[in-house]
């Protein structure tokens, strides 16, 4: 897919309304955050929920509930699945990575995968991580919020859905593919490669390119929001050739310049 098809399709009412709509509730949101929420938010520390405002805050932290709630459908709490990654789509995929209230250095990693791909096998090992981690929780998003990382997935074939733009809008923006995985941290981008740890993407290595970077977010280091990953060939990866553009290339904010792409 190419960035040329991230493209305004025709005029479409509904379309322009839903966008109206999504950007409205940008705007309110967190004005309307219960009292503990707002107050954590600010301090940087995690928030506890009661059952008042638990559907409240399932709109913050569900993609699906983020995302029926943009379209005007009534769906209040998170019922995802507590053995397959969520999936997140172009519509929430700003309002969710920008608007984190759940433990304030918690990593979100982004699973970039398409329709033609093997899911399952490519992605097996993480949703098995995913399902030992959620194994006893009946709203993962939710019950996930104190954890030191939660896991999305985002299908390029298909996140433009419910979008007025076609084309997926992480290829459009950073130019990745299937198979890759990004990490954010209070909506800032901190890692993309197709490889986890200069190594695989097995689980294993998941877990410690977390740690590795969180360490690069409490240094401050982080990719431009404007960054592009160079087209590779990601069969490369396998035998660990693929070169690291990670927060640790993004120096430029402490006065080292990141490599040219």
């Amino acid at each position: 897919m190419t960035t040329s098809s991230h493209n305004l399709r025709n005029s479409n009412p509904k379309k322009n309304t839903l966008k109206r709509s999504c950007q409205h509730l940008a705007q309110t949101c967190f004005t309307k955050l219960p009292s503990q929420v707002s107050k954590t938010r600010g301090s940087g520390l995690p928030f506890s929920i009661d059952n008042e405002n638990i559907w409240f805050v399932s709109q913050l932290l569900c993609p699906v509930v983020l995302r029926n709630k943009m379209r005007g459908e009534d769906i209040r709490l998170c019922r995802c699945s507590s053995h397959s990654i969520p999936h997140v789509t172009d519509l929430e995929f700003d309002f969710l990575i920008n608007n984190q209230i759940s433990c304030p250095e918690q990593i979100t990693v982004i699973c970039v995968y398409d329709s033609s791909m093997a899911e399952d096998g490519t992605l097996r090992e993480i949703e098995e991580l995913y399902a030992h981690k959620n194994r006893t929780r009946n709203m993962p998003c939710i019950q996930s919020r104190l954890d030191p990382f939660r896991l999305l997935k985002y299908n390029i074939s298909s996140a433009d859905e419910f979008n007025d733009r076609a084309g997926s809008l992480l290829v459009y923006r950073h130019n990745v593919a299937p198979g890759m995985f990004l990490m954010y941290i209070q909506g800032k981008l901190l890692f993309a490669n197709y490889v986890l740890n200069g190594y695989s993407t097995s689980a294993k290595d998941l877990q410690k390119q977390i740690v590795k970077t969180k360490n690069d977010y409490q240094m401050g280091y982080h990719l431009p929001s404007d960054f592009r990953v160079r087209n590779q060939n990601p069969n490369w990866t396998v035998k660990g050739h693929w070169p690291r553009y990670t927060a640790q290339f993004a120096r430029g904010v402490t006065g080292t310049s990141k490599p040219p792409l």
